[in-house]
């Protein structure tokens, strides 16, 4: 028998990306499926009760509508919380703006259509044959002995510059959609490309993997994901090795950015891609990252002016249409 066929729980960030535009329309569409018990949320301290109700229902499905950083407060809340017996399956609708965790792990599609297609997929048989992904977040504690945040996402270097770029210049023209992450991605390689102090802003770091020995490289561009795939489908992480944290670093003083950076990408390391030309890739179980600096984390900007200590979090499946 198929352990996904109970209830499904819903839970709706309005204020995220694209339900900002959509939400009244894809709401109706919610309403007119019988078996999503859908939560509108309003602010972080909503999530907390939502999953308390959501596990009083004994839901078999959880779907998240709304942006990374929601997901990322949900689901590691969810994983914090044990309040469900048995993990339930996870549907990611892409109501954000860069929503690279539902592009790799969710409901294609635009929003209006991806809300569809799972809800038709709810209201019927639920057949055995769809398909899932495994993946664990980030758990990440800047502060020792404080609460650990969760992601799947995390960057530093000329990340946190673009970051800054999108939200003074293309957010503010309301472009939140996946050509704005495009545009700010191309718009920060160009400003790395003209030495532009706006973009090429390195960042001292010392890099520690699964307890080895930290090494000081200054980074240009730093990554850290869980997620195979991120925004428009690039694939910067070529590592090996069984760990489920996936690492790219590349150094200030790297070789042919220019077509290393996209022939990385595009999942197809060149023959530059390689440590001597300063590019690394590498999966670890454990990172520990010494830095003053800013980091992003699925679209939050942290503030580290020390260790910040990485592991994953158990795995979670997820579902995709």
């Amino acid at each position: 028998m198929n352990a996904h066929t109970g209830q499904v729980g819903l839970i709706s960030n309005p204020g995220s990306g694209h339900n900002r535009d959509h939400f009244a329309r894809i709401a109706a569409r919610i309403d007119q499926c019988q078996s999503i018990h859908h939560i509108i949320t309003h602010s972080p301290a909503d999530i907390a009760p939502a999953l308390q109700d959501l596990a009083a229902r004994n839901i078999s499905v959880l779907a998240i509508n709304g942006g990374d950083g929601t997901t990322a407060a949900i689901l590691g809340a969810l994983i914090e919380s044990e309040l469900f017996s048995t993990l339930p399956l996870i549907a990611l609708l892409p109501g954000g703006t860069a929503n690279m965790n539902a592009g790799d792990i969710g409901i294609s599609g635009s929003l209006p259509k991806a809300t569809n297609r799972f809800c038709n997929w709810c209201d019927g048989e639920r057949s055995n044959d769809y398909k899932t992904e495994q993946r664990a977040l980030l758990r990440v504690i800047t502060v020792p002995g404080q609460a650990a945040q969760f992601g799947m996402f995390l960057g530093a270097g000329a990340i946190i510059q673009g970051t800054e770029y999108a939200h003074r210049e293309v957010h503010q023209r309301g472009l939140r959609n996946g050509f704005s992450v495009a545009l700010t991605t191309l718009r920060t390689v160009w400003g790395v490309l003209r030495n532009d102090p706006v973009f090429n802003q390195h960042v001292t770091t010392r890099l520690s993997l699964d307890g080895g020995a930290p090494v000081q490289r200054d980074a240009l561009i730093l990554a850290i994901s869980t997620l195979h795939r991120l925004a428009f489908g690039m694939r910067p992480f070529w590592g090996t090795g069984p760990g489920k944290l996936r690492l790219t670093l590349i150094e200030q003083h790297c070789s042919r950015f220019a077509r290393t950076f996209f022939s990385i990408v595009r999942g197809k390391p060149n023959q530059n891609a390689v440590p001597d030309s300063g590019y690394f890739s590498h999966n670890a179980d454990s990172i520990v990252i010494e830095l003053d600096g800013k980091l992003n984390l699925d679209g939050e900007i942290l503030e580290a002016s020390g260790p910040v200590a990485i592991s994953s979090s158990q795995s979670l499946e997820f579902l995709t249409l």
